[in-house]
């Protein structure tokens, strides 16, 4: 494994274990105001990705699916698709984050985009949820 793989693994897992407690701790309430308020960061503009920013993709999204398989919290997709999100924004890379729920019977997911298409999940998981929450587009509004 190459140094810079074992270095994102080391802060992935490390930023899934703070997220996770501080979401025991206040909820829904820290992601809204880490990423959905208006003193947030408005992700970056959307542009096309370079192979760089492709590769640097696959990569975070491998290490976090793995640290969040193997982390002995409670981790889920909300734990997987905050911490990438978090990773790519600090980049500068135009991913997005999405919250659907379905009312019957009940369940969430969380999700990211890119340019509308769902790059760590699959498609069909997501079809029948009805989206509550959009970076893009909630910021957008403010």
């Amino acid at each position: 494994m190459s140094f810079k793989k074992y270095y994102w693994y080391i802060k992935s897992y490390l930023l899934v274990k703070k997220l996770d407690t501080k979401m025991k701790k206040n909820g829904f309430k820290l992601i809204y105001e880490n990423y959905l308020s208006e003193g947030s960061i408005p992700p970056p503009k959307l542009r096309d990705l370079t192979e760089k920013d492709m590769e640097f993709i696959e990569m975070i999204l491998e290490v976090v699916e793995k640290n969040c398989f193997n982390f002995f919290g409670n981790a889920r997709c909300l734990h997987r698709s905050l911490v990438s999100y978090h990773i790519f924004r600090e980049r500068g890379i135009p991913i997005d984050l999405v919250i659907g729920v379905m009312k019957k019977p009940f369940t969430s997911h969380a999700w990211l985009e890119f340019n509308s298409q769902v790059i760590n999940d699959f498609p069909e998981t997501i079809k029948d949820l009805k989206v509550q929450f959009h970076t893009r587009k909630i910021l957008k509004g403010i």
